[in-house]
């Protein structure tokens, strides 16, 4: 089952990236907030790379901000690695997608490694947001 699982049946209204896209964060409208972190080594740097569907959770007025987006489900693919000239950088990518009921949201996790590392993306129980740095908001897809 997908990391992202802990999401189903919550209305998020709100996605944050930080720690040079290293983390990403959901708030939902009750104010909880979901901490999600990728796994880097000294030779693998893993990160969020693209999230489109970012209309889901609200960005019009006060009411779907409030009302947010109800995850219905999350599906994970395989990491797919992609064509490099580079015989000693090797290039993964890994989607995510989360249903709601307001759209898709899909999320993008790139992993650049020299072989010998696999990415990954893990729950963080420490959900402190003054822990990460440079937290943003992501307001449209990137």
């Amino acid at each position: 089952m997908t990391v992202f699982k802990n999401l189903i049946g919550r209305r998020i209204n709100g996605i944050f990236l930080g720690n040079d896209a290293w983390t990403v964060v959901f708030r939902t409208t009750e104010g909880e907030y979901f901490r999600y972190d990728t796994g880097n080594d000294c030779c693998n740097s893993v990160w969020f790379n693209h999230i489109n569907g970012v209309d889901a959770v609200g960005r019009g007025n006060s009411f779907d901000l409030l009302r947010g987006a109800m995850v219905l489900s999350v599906e994970d693919k395989d990491w797919v690695r992609q064509d490099n000239d580079n015989a000693y950088e090797v290039i993964e990518d890994v989607c995510f997608t989360l249903r709601t009921d307001r759209g898709y949201i899909d999320i993008e996790v790139r992993n650049s490694h020299n072989g010998y590392y696999g990415g990954r993306v893990t729950e963080d129980e420490d959900v402190d947001l003054n822990s990460i740095e440079d937290l943003k908001e992501v307001v449209e897809d990137f």
